[in-house]
């Protein structure tokens, strides 16, 4: 299993705070022979409808190109093992405001948005709320 990302915890408050209710953390899903691991997976408890989330760090580090790089690509590899497994629970990314309203809100950013179908959840992590979801 891997390493918890620095905002795993607080992405899982910040849910908890908007309604939903964590099920599972690292769940698993299998693409091919090989394991990968989406970082929550929530129920909204005023329904049945269940999410996955999957939180990423591309705000404070040495470089935010290469981590929206990785992040993107971990995200639309995560999406296609989901798909293959015939599993219709929608994948939401969750980043930071800062990196919202810094690389994603850039030329490159908006363009990879919408070029890929990102769905983001948008978090504060000092008040550890959402702040905004993109579906």
């Amino acid at each position: 299993m891997p390493a918890k990302d620095r905002y795993h915890d607080t992405v899982k408050r910040a849910i908890e705070k908007d309604g939903w209710k964590i099920t599972r953390e690292q769940v698993r899903v299998t693409f091919e022979d090989r394991y990968l691991w989406i970082d929550l997976q929530a129920q909204k408890e005023s329904s049945e409808q269940i999410i996955l989330v999957e939180v990423k760090e591309v705000e404070d580090v040495a470089s935010p190109v290469e981590a929206l790089a990785n992040a993107v690509g971990k995200y639309l590899l995560y999406k296609l093992a989901l798909k293959r497994a015939g599993s219709g629970i929608p994948l939401f990314m969750a980043i930071s405001e800062a990196a919202y309203n810094g690389i994603m809100q850039s030329g490159m950013g908006s363009q990879v948005m919408a070029e890929f179908q990102l769905s983001l959840v948008v978090f504060d992590p000092v008040n550890e709320v959402i702040r905004q979801w993109i579906p």
